[in-house]
């Protein structure tokens, strides 16, 4: 297997929305109707399940050709949807809908259904952020350095507290419905690309795997990309916040690419025994801003607001070198604001009414993109053609990343 490295950081972004009734808020099955009337475009595509639909940047260069590029395509999503009867919302998970949401009917969302069984219907949503990598062995020595930082992201980035209607005491409930199926959570460490190939392979021949996108893990390789995908964040209200997050995690492994090639010193946070990893990501997935970070093999903690706030301060040179300032600034605002799953819990202890949650997340993502430019609205396709072009569409598979 070969990693088609990048000689850039370049950045794209994935995000996870939900497709909802306007009027219930509930969850709709709405995917195909709305892939339907889509002609062939490499920006929107289909999920796991029939709820969701994806938005898949370009390439970009920096953080302000992806904040654009975002902006417009979700622009015409929206104009899209409402003309088909539908409406869009970003969180974790949604915080009502108690139903099992329909598989779509894609010949590698069915393999996975069979295997993951019940387990396929806890429908969540996710941010996922690619920064190009120069080679294989580069990806691994990242993705072993970025594994302290995955609580870090976690707890910045936390929108889904509730499910099935309950407030479930978690700022991100949506890692704990992740935690039950097979091949998700904190990858293994590997030294070198040659070990994670090895391991691939014997994954493969013990019919684990059958492509790396099989392997869900909170930091994945993608050789075929040549990018380090971060997966661990959940799916944000609005879009000024998913760009926040795209940026903060390319000044992160900008700064420690730089740390890797001998240009900088201190990674900040070291490498734990795994299972201080996994109590750090259980505290930020239950507490979020206000959880205490494990920093050694001691035990001493720390709150993770202040260990964000190293962090930030560290990243300050990158965040200038790569014109992402006002981003930077953004996260630390974010630290001292109300986060997403303060926001939801304050609606609904005002109105003891999740579907008042749900109307305030609606209503967040689209005061957004009125602002920005609207892609040409693509002719519609009906009938037999447009079946025909969701089937070699997506029954081919798409990539994760164009």
């Amino acid at each position: 297997m070969q990693f088609k490295g990048s000689p850039q950081a370049t950045l794209g972004m994935e995000l996870e929305l939900q497709l909802l009734d306007p009027k219930t808020l509930d969850l709709v099955d709405g995917i195909l109707p709305l892939m339907a009337e889509y002609p062939p475009c490499p920006w929107i595509k289909p999920e796991y399940n029939q709820a969701t639909v994806e938005i898949i940047s370009k390439v970009c260069s920096n953080i302000e050709e992806l904040e654009a590029h975002t902006y417009s395509v979700l622009a015409t999503l929206q104009a899209r949807c409402q003309a088909l009867g539908m409406t869009l919302c970003g969180a974790g998970t949604h915080p009502f809908c108690n139903r099992l949401v329909a598989m779509t009917p894609l010949t590698r969302h069915l393999d996975q259904y069979e295997m993951a069984g019940y387990s396929a219907h806890l429908v969540t949503f996710a941010e996922h952020v690619h920064v190009g990598m120069l080679s294989g062995d580069e990806a691994v020595e990242i993705m072993g350095r970025l594994k302290p930082y995955l609580p870090v992201l976690l707890a910045l980035s936390a929108s889904s507290p509730f499910w099935w209607g309950h407030d479930t005491r978690y700022v991100s409930y949506r890692q704990r419905l992740l935690a039950s199926r097979q091949t998700y959570g904190i990858p293994p460490r590997f030294k070198t690309w040659r070990e994670f190939t090895e391991f691939f392979d014997s994954a493969k021949y013990a019919k684990i795997v059958d492509t790396i996108r099989d392997l869900h893990w909170d930091l994945r390789l993608q050789p075929d990309l040549g990018t380090l995908e971060v997966r661990v964040m959940d799916a944000q209200p609005t879009l000024k916040e998913s760009i926040m997050l795209a940026a903060f995690v390319h000044m992160l492994i900008v700064y420690l690419q730089c740390c890797c090639r001998g240009r900088k010193s201190g990674f900040l946070l070291a490498p734990h025994h795994w299972c201080l990893e996994k109590e750090n990501y259980f505290r930020a997935s239950r507490l979020g801003l206000e959880a205490n970070y494990i920093e050694d093999e001691q035990g001493h903690s720390r709150p993770i607001k202040a260990v964000i706030t190293d962090i930030l301060e560290a990243l300050n040179t990158t965040a200038d070198q790569l014109g992402e300032t006002k981003y930077l600034n953004l996260v630390k605002k974010h630290l001292e604001s109300m986060p997403s799953y303060l926001r939801q819990r304050q609606i609904f202890q005002r109105s003891q009414s999740v579907k008042a949650v749900v109307a305030s997340l609606v209503r967040e993502l689209q005061e957004e993109t009125p602002r920005f430019p609207i892609f040409p609205l693509p002719v519609y396709i009906r009938g037999d053609e447009a079946q025909n072009y969701v089937t070699s569409q997506y029954c081919c598979g798409l990539p994760d990343f164009s």
